[in-house]
């Protein structure tokens, strides 16, 4: 069984931050990992990777995939493109148990909301809504602190699912 978890929120919510802490928090269960930042494979040993100067307050978008003891799980962080995610889900979904995906909280037509409840099974997904920014966070290391009890709500809800599923 595939299970969608869904992390939503409206635009410059904490989507990818909160997707971060949710790779940082499965990281020490991994027994091996892939992560593409651009596109590209990287390492990566659990630290968040920032864009470039003007934007480096703000996370870059990714696509992880952690193999963890009986299960996978990928994330992908990028959720505003509707194409580009279907391709990001597509290339992950036979290999993977958990799908985490970052999703605005719009339903519109070719929105990526839409082409997800569209295109992929509605029965085994799981939605986490991330409050609205709080401007009065300025450093980054605030804004993560900020998304970590969500993140920890999301991990423990794929660590007890798996448990579940190990004992039938």
């Amino acid at each position: 069984m595939k299970e969608f978890i869904i992390i939503s929120g409206t635009q410059n919510s904490g989507k990818t931050t909160a997707a971060w802490v949710v790779y940082q928090r499965l990281l020490p269960y991994a027994t091996h990992l892939q992560l593409y930042i651009c596109g590209s494979l990287v390492s990566n040993h659990g630290e968040i990777v920032y864009k470039p100067i003007p934007y480096n307050d703000q996370p870059e978008d990714f696509k992880a995939i952690l193999d963890l003891p009986g299960y996978k799980v990928a994330i992908i962080s990028g959720g505003d493109d509707d194409e580009l995610l279907e391709a990001e889900i597509d290339s992950v979904y036979n290999d993977v148990d958990f799908i985490v995906i970052s999703l605005r909280t719009s339903t519109r037509p070719g929105s990526s909301r839409h082409m997800v409840i569209t295109k992929y099974p509605k029965d085994y997904t799981r939605e986490f809504f991330t409050p609205a920014f709080k401007h009065h966070l300025t450093h980054p290391m605030d804004i993560v602190n900020d998304k970590r009890l969500l993140g920890d709500k999301i991990v423990n809800y794929i660590l007890v699912q798996t448990t579940y599923r190990d004992l039938l």
